[in-house]
């Protein structure tokens, strides 16, 4: 069970270009009573990062004008401590080695259900 106060310390970044995508997971975040930003590009998820601070970065592979590789290499410039979790619907095999490579922690296939989302959060904010 999640309650209100194991999500009163966390804020998330969802990085992601697709509109459906980005409703879906903020209603889920929404449900978990997770405060949330949504950013759609690289400069929007840059000057957020400048902002704010986040419990948890997830981030899609698959933008235009910049891939998510990219995308994490400057994110982990200014917020080397934040997790980055490439989320993508490309496979693992596929993206998890470069994902690491750029920067990122790990990787999470999207679209998720709420319980796979609470443990992905819960697995870095254990270690945070």
């Amino acid at each position: 069970m999640i309650t209100t106060t194991m999500t009163t310390e966390l804020k998330i970044l969802l990085i992601d270009d697709h509109e459906i995508n980005s409703l879906f997971t903020g209603y889920m975040f929404t449900k978990l009573g997770i405060p949330f930003d949504v950013a759609t590009n690289k400069q929007q998820a840059i000057n957020l990062l400048k902002d704010n601070s986040y419990t948890l970065i997830l981030l899609d592979i698959q933008m235009p004008n910049h891939d998510g590789y990219d995308v994490a290499k400057a994110l982990r410039l200014m917020s080397p401590k934040v997790p980055i979790i490439a989320f993508t619907s490309l496979p693992e095999e596929e993206v998890l080695p470069k994902a690491l490579n750029s920067g990122m922690n790990d990787y999470m296939l999207k679209p998720q259900a709420m319980q796979e989302i609470w443990g992905m959060i819960n697995k870095f904010k254990q270690s945070a």
